[in-house]
């Protein structure tokens, strides 16, 4: 069997659906914490913003610096889960793609 006969290339989607559902509640947890702490630092944002003095652009800038920090862990994590799963749904697509070349093909 080749990597693209049908059965590897169905026994490859497999693999990616199997893959996909494992990681879907790991990264629905990290987009509900991801997006719980994009709230926090827009919160916090605008409190450093009105507590802070100088020029509106001083107190943006004090309010970026005093925010900068907060979700950084819960976005990175978020944001390499997505770039998995957006990999994976491109190789199921190709994947896809290959079945039914093969399928026109025969």
């Amino acid at each position: 069997m080749t990597l693209t006969s049908p059965g590897a290339v169905q026994a490859r989607l497999d693999e990616i659906e199997t893959d996909l559902a494992m990681r879907q509640n790991e990264f629905e947890q990290a987009a509900l914490e991801h997006f719980g702490s994009k709230r926090l630092k827009e919160k916090a944002k605008a409190e450093a913003f009105l507590s802070a003095e100088g020029t509106v652009a001083e107190r943006s800038a004090k309010a970026d610096v005093a925010a900068a920090l907060i979700g950084m862990d819960d976005e990175a994590k978020y944001e390499g889960l997505k770039g998995v799963v957006r990999l994976l749904d491109t190789r199921a697509a190709i994947g896809m793609s290959l079945l039914r070349a093969q399928g026109r093909g025969a």
